[in-house]
């Protein structure tokens, strides 16, 4: 068991480094061959994609492992995510329809969607193989897909400087690892053929799992919305503008990345400790992960006061130094927003969810609100501003949120 869990942290920490690391290593490579230009619609449709992803993932990986009572099946969460593929999919033309989006911008934002779609059907496959303690393996399904991803994308962009077909490098990758590496996997351990068999109570069971997992999906969504309103907003008032906001909000990546590796694995036992009544363990170890977190925001706060825009210069072949200000700013924003993913996590597996929509909604509601009325022409400094305000914000009311509900079950208990 021992030797398991040693494996699931390093392969597990190991890909989803690199699945985190791919963005910003494609944004580096975009902004160097293909221009700012060009690196403003590639980070922007990025963007864009996370949200419909967020859309896609509906419950997301956290529901499922921490269902210990087994009361779906494995095969209905799968369904789950083919029927949002579907539906997300058609929603994205329908986003770049609407917003008059040309060919170019269209296509890129779609094929990036489908990368998307792609990850998130993935995503449930890899949940039935954490559950079966073979976490491990989902974190070589990462490794592979992320330097596959890449290699392809720059050998297609080196040839073609064509974001669109190298774009589409990334779809046959992860499509062609998830049919030759991720469902043998699982068939390994549960002999599961998605959707062959009872489909019938896939589809019941399916439609049922994303009733109940409404309020995780909203909070997923609009978690993602928050930093995505002020660049949607700067892309209508200030395009030439885009490729910078995108490269300097890596950070909040970068920071939430960190997070990741700490979280991921511990989710299933935090599930169990939840599941016994282990309460005060459990809160001790939410709180070593958010002092881990408050660390991790110092440290790269002082690094990138020091070094930062020197780095991004180098990095970047551009001149960053108009933009000090609202990079130290979005590191603040950083480190709340990474809080916010953690208290997220922690409220979904005590299944507090419609709470944290309602805030999340209230936030970015009021976010929308002041934009529309107020700072619908702001810059890059303006948008980063008004990011960072709003995750201190929302990461004060989740853990008073937190506080309050974990007390109230040790005080049960007792």
């Amino acid at each position: 068991m021992a030797s398991t869990i040693k494996k699931d942290y390093f392969w597990n920490t190991l890909g989803v480094f690199l699945q985190n690391a791919l963005s910003p290593l494609l944004l580096i490579v975009v902004t160097r061959i293909n221009g700012i230009d060009d690196s403003g619609i590639f980070s922007y449709a990025f963007s864009v994609a996370i949200i419909f992803w967020a859309i896609a993932m509906w419950g997301g990986r956290t529901y499922q492992v921490s269902d210990t009572t087994k009361r779906f099946q494995v095969q209905s969460y799968i369904a789950v995510r083919l029927i949002l593929g579907i539906l997300v999919l058609i929603s994205a033309l329908i986003f770049c329809i609407s917003n008059g989006y040309d060919v170019e911008k269209s296509s890129i934002i779609v094929t990036l969607v489908c990368v998307k779609i792609i990850e998130s059907i993935a995503d449930s496959i890899y949940g039935v193989l954490q559950t079966n303690d073979r976490l491990y393996v989902a974190g070589r399904s990462l490794m592979y897909k992320s330097i596959g991803g890449l290699a392809l994308f720059l050998i297609i962009n080196a040839l073609s400087q064509d974001i669109f077909l190298s774009c589409l490098g990334l779809v046959i990758v992860n499509a062609m690892l998830v049919v030759a590496y991720d469902i043998p996997a699982v068939q390994k351990l549960q002999n599961i053929v998605p959707l062959r068999g009872e489909v019938k109570v896939y589809m019941i069971e399916s439609f049922e799992i994303m009733r109940q997992t409404l309020a995780v999906c909203m909070v997923s969504f609009l978690a993602a919305f928050s930093l995505n309103i002020p660049r949607y907003y700067l892309d209508l008032s200030h395009p030439d503008q885009i490729g910078y906001f995108g490269i300097i909000a890596m950070p909040v990546t970068l920071v939430v990345l960190v997070i990741t590796f700490i979280l991921q694995p511990n989710i299933v036992n935090l599930s169990r400790q939840l599941k016994i009544k282990e309460y005060t363990q459990f809160n001790k170890t939410v709180n070593r992960i958010m002092a881990v977190t408050f660390l991790v925001g110092l440290v790269v706060t002082i690094l990138t006061y020091m070094v930062g825009v020197q780095l991004l210069d180098i990095i970047f072949g551009l001149n960053f130094s108009a933009y000090k200000t609202a990079l130290m700013t979005i590191i603040i924003g950083a480190s709340s927003s990474a809080l916010v993913a953690i208290l997220i996590n922690m409220l979904t597996i005590m299944r507090k969810l419609w709470i944290q929509a309602f805030v999340l909604f209230i936030s970015n509601f009021f976010l929308v609100l002041v934009y529309i009325f107020f700072a619908k022409n702001s810059d890059i400094v303006g948008s980063v501003i008004m990011f960072t305000i709003t995750a201190t914000v929302q990461a004060l009311v989740f853990y008073m949120v937190y506080f309050y509900e974990i007390r109230k079950l040790r005080n049960e208990k007792t």
